[in-house]
C-alpha cells in the first residue's frame, strides 16, 4: 500500500512537516536574523570610522558589500515567505474544505446560510491577513530584540531596555484593546450578511406579509450597531497603527536625557540612537503585522470548529471483499433501543425505539409533527450516530461498517428543504451515489427510472436531456418535478435499503401512486415517512 498524500485531517503539524513548512519556517527565520545582523554590523563598521576621523577605504567598501548582501538576503527572506505563504494557506484551504465536509449536519441545520456565507469570508481573512501578519511579527520581534542588544550597548544602558519593554507592554495592551473592538466589529459584521442572505432569500415573503413601513426597520438597527463598533474599532485602530513608533521614538529620546546631562561621549550616545531607530523600525513592522494578526485571530474563533471537525474521521471499516459474500439473513436494518438528542443537554428527541426492516418489507411510518421520524430516519440512514442503543445493517454496527460503506447500502431522500438540486446537469444530479462520468448503462437506467416516475415528458421538453443543466443557474425545476428527481436519485443508489420522508407530499394523487408503483418495484426494502 502506498501513502500518496496524507490525509487533511491528520496532525497539522505533521501536514507542515511533510510539505517542507516547518524546514522553510526556519529558512526564513535564519534569513530575518541574518538581514538584521548584516544591517547593524554595515553601520557599525561605518559608524566607528566616522567617530574615529579615519574612513578607510576598506571599510567603505566592506560596508558596501555588507549593505548589498543585506539587499540579496532581503529579496530571498521575502521570496521564501511568499513560498511559505503560499504552502500554508493550499493547506489550510484543504483543512477547512474537508472539516466542512466533515461537519455533523446536526451541526449546521441550526445555522442559515448567511452565517456559513459569512464563515467563508471569514477563512479568506485568515489566510490573507493572517498569514501575512504572522511573518510581519516574526521580523518586528526580531528585529526588537537585536534593538535590546543595541540599546544596552549606548548610553542609555539598562534604562533604555527598561523603557523598551515596558513600550512593548503598554502595546501589547493596546492591540488587546484592538482585539475586543474587532471582535465585536466583526459580529455585527457578521449579522449584516446573515441578515442580508437571509432577506433576500425571503424577499418575497416579507413583500406579501411585512407591512411596507417595516421593511428597513431592522436593517436600519443593524447598520447603526455596526457604525457604532466601527467608529470604536476604528478609534483604537488609528492608535495601534501610529503610536507604537511615534511614541517610542520620544520615549527613546526622553531616556537618553541622563546620558546626555552626564556629559557621555559621543561613540556610546551615536550606538543608543541607533538603537532607537532600530526600535523604531521594529514597533512600525509590529503595529502594521499585529492590526493583520488580530483581525485573523478574531476571524478564526469562526472557522476553528472547521479546521478541529477535519480531524473527526470515520473509522474505515472493513474490506469490501467481507461486505460483498451473500447474506445470511433476510434482516437488513435492525435498531434496538435507540435514543437521540441534538446538542448537549437537549431533551431526547428518540427514547428506546425499536425497528426490524427485511428484505422485501414496505413499512409505513406516521406520526405528528416534531415526533421524531425524521430524527430515526438520520439515524437509520447513518447521518446521526445514535447516543445509545445499537443500529445494525446486515448484522455490522456503523463503527463496523464504516459510514461511507453503510450510506452506500442505505438510500435516504430527505426532507424538501434538507435535499438539495445541485448546479450541474440533470445525469450528475440523479447518479451522484455512482462513478462519474456515468456509463451508457447508468444513464439508461436513470432515464429508464425517470420515465417511470412521471418525468418523461420533463426529459422531452430539455433540450439537452440528461444533459440540461438544472439548479439555480440552470433549468428551474417545479416544486414535483424536484421531488421526483430525489427519488429517482434514491433509487439508483442501488442500495439495500430506501428511506422516502415525505416525499410523495408535493405530488397529486395521481402521479404519487405510479411513483409509489415505482419505488416498491425497485427497492429491496423500504421505509415511508408521512403525515397521517
Amino acid at each position: 500500500m502506498w501513502l500518496l498524500r496524507a490525509d487533511p485531517g491528520s496532525s497539522f503539524r505533521r501536514l507542515l512537516s511533510m510539505r517542507g513548512v516547518l524546514r522553510r519556517g526556519a529558512v526564513f527565520l535564519g534569513a530575518a536574523a541574518l538581514q538584521i545582523a548584516l544591517g547593524v554590523f554595515a553601520w557599525w563598521l561605518i559608524g566607528a570610522g566616522a567617530l574615529d576621523g579615519d574612513v578607510q577605504p576598506g571599510w567603505l567598501v566592506a560596508w558596501v558589500l555588507l549593505s548589498l548582501s543585506g539587499i540579496f538576503v532581503q529579496l530571498f527572506a521575502s521570496w521564501t515567505g511568499g513560498l511559505l505563504t503560499i504552502d500554508v494557506a493550499a493547506l489550510l484551504k484543504q483543512r477547512l474544505l474537508c472539516g466542512a465536509l466533515r461537519l455533523d449536519p446536526a451541526a449546521i441545520r441550526t445555522r442559515g446560510s448567511g452565517a456559513l456565507l459569512a464563515m467563508v469570508s471569514e477563512s479568506e481573512a485568515v489566510e490573507t491577513a493572517g498569514l501575512g501578519g504572522a511573518l510581519g511579527a516574526i521580523v518586528g520581534v526580531v528585529q526588537l530584540a537585536s534593538a535590546a542588544v543595541v540599546l544596552a550597548a549606548g548610553a542609555g544602558g539598562g534604562l533604555h531596555v527598561a523603557l523598551l519593554f515596558g513600550w512593548a507592554f503598554v502595546v501589547a495592551l493596546l492591540a488587546r484593546r484592538f482585539a475586543r473592538q474587532r471582535a465585536a466589529w466583526t459580529g455585527e459584521r457578521f449579522a449584516i450578511t446573515s441578515g442580508f442572505v437571509e432577506n433576500v432569500v425571503g424577499h418575497r415573503t416579507r413583500v406579501a406579509q411585512e407591512l411596507p413601513q417595516l421593511h428597513h426597520v431592522e436593517e436600519d438597527a443593524v447598520l447603526e450597531r455596526y457604525h457604532v463598533a466601527s467608529r470604536a474599532m476604528d478609534r483604537v485602530g488609528d492608535l495601534l497603527s501610529s503610536l507604537p513608533a511615534r511614541g517610542w521614538l520620544a520615549l527613546g529620546l526622553l531616556g537618553l536625557v541622563p546620558a546626555v546631562l552626564g556629559g557621555v561621549s559621543v561613540g556610546p550616545l551615536v550606538v543608543a540612537t541607533g538603537g532607537i531607530l532600530q526600535a523604531q523600525a521594529a514597533f512600525a513592522m509590529l503595529a502594521t503585522s499585529l492590526g493583520a494578526l488580530l483581525s485573523a485571530a478574531v476571524s478564526w474563533r469562526s472557522i476553528a470548529r472547521l479546521f478541529t471537525a477535519a480531524a473527526d474521521r470515520e473509522p474505515p471499516g472493513i474490506p469490501q471483499a467481507v461486505l460483498g459474500r451473500p447474506a445470511t439473513s433476510d434482516v437488513i436494518l435492525e435498531a434496538r433501543g435507540v435514543s437521540f438528542r441534538y446538542g448537549e443537554g437537549g431533551e431526547p428527541v428518540l427514547r428506546d425505539c425499536g425497528l426490524v426492516l427485511s428484505k422485501g418489507d414496505r413499512l409505513l411510518l406516521e406520526g405528528r409533527s416534531g415526533g421524531g421520524k425524521s430524527t430515526l430516519a438520520g439515524v437509520l440512514s447513518g447521518l446521526h450516530a445514535p447516543a445509545s442503543g445499537l443500529v445494525l445493517l446486515r448484522g455490522l454496527d456503523r463503527r463496523t461498517l464504516g459510514g461511507a460503506a453503510w450510506r452506500s447500502r442505505v438510500a435516504s431522500a430527505p426532507q424538501f428543504h434538507d435535499n438539495h438540486v445541485l448546479s450541474g446537469t440533470l445525469a450528475f444530479n440523479l447518479l451522484m451515489g455512482r462513478a462519474w462520468p456515468a456509463s451508457p448503462e447508468d444513464r439508461r437506467e436513470a432515464e429508464s427510472v425517470c420515465r417511470k416516475l412521471g418525468l418523461g415528458p420533463l426529459l422531452d421538453r430539455m433540450p439537452s436531456g440528461l444533459d440540461q443543466v438544472v439548479g439555480e443557474t440552470g433549468w428551474q425545476l417545479s416544486h414535483g418535478e424536484r421531488s421526483r428527481l430525489f427519488l429517482a436519485r434514491a433509487l439508483l443508489q442501488r442500495a439495500d435499503a430506501v428511506i422516502l420522508d415525505e416525499s410523495f407530499g408535493a405530488l397529486d394523487p395521481l402521479t404519487a401512486r405510479e411513483c409509489v408503483g415505482a419505488v416498491i418495484e425497485r427497492a429491496p426494502a423500504l421505509v415511508v415517512i408521512a403525515h397521517p
